[in-house]
């Protein structure tokens, strides 16, 4: 069986939660609206691979890192594993994407990529839940569409 994992950052600001749309002409997904985020490479911890990606897609690195929990999907052989986490920091983030800050409502009207929905739940969640990303916790599983 192939494992896929991915490390996503929620990014809030005053109720807002940060986005970035792929380009229209990306060959996956284009045009989608999207959190920050990214595959693991090996031997990278989820922490390693959140902080990695968003100093690359975003050039950001944030001040306050909870871990929310890790959803869980196999199919046809492939196991995807999206490790989420809620990010507070600086609010200047570069990235030459178009991008925004989005309530939680609007984001559910944007096109964005299928199993990014279940991440809309976890919204909100983080500042009285969770632990800091640097301390080891135990996983929170839940199985995605």
């Amino acid at each position: 069986m192939t494992r896929i994992e991915a490390s996503l950052a929620l990014i809030e600001r005053e109720g807002r939660w940060f986005l970035q749309r792929r380009e229209p002409s990306a060959k996956v997904l284009p045009g989608r609206w999207e959190f920050p985020g990214g595959k693991s490479e090996p031997g990278e911890t989820a922490l390693q691979t959140l902080l990695r990606e968003l100093q690359e897609e975003v050039n950001w690195q944030p001040d306050q890192v909870v871990k929310l929990a890790s959803l869980f999907k196999l199919e046809d052989g492939v196991e995807r594993v999206f490790h989420l986490f809620r990010c507070q920091g600086p609010t200047r983030l570069g990235t030459h994407l178009a991008w925004g800050w989005f309530t939680s409502v609007e984001i559910s009207v944007l096109p964005i990529p299928p199993l990014n929905v279940v991440v809309l739940p976890f919204l909100g969640k983080g500042e009285a839940v969770g632990q800091p990303a640097s301390m080891e916790q135990k996983n929170l599983f839940w199985e995605f569409p």
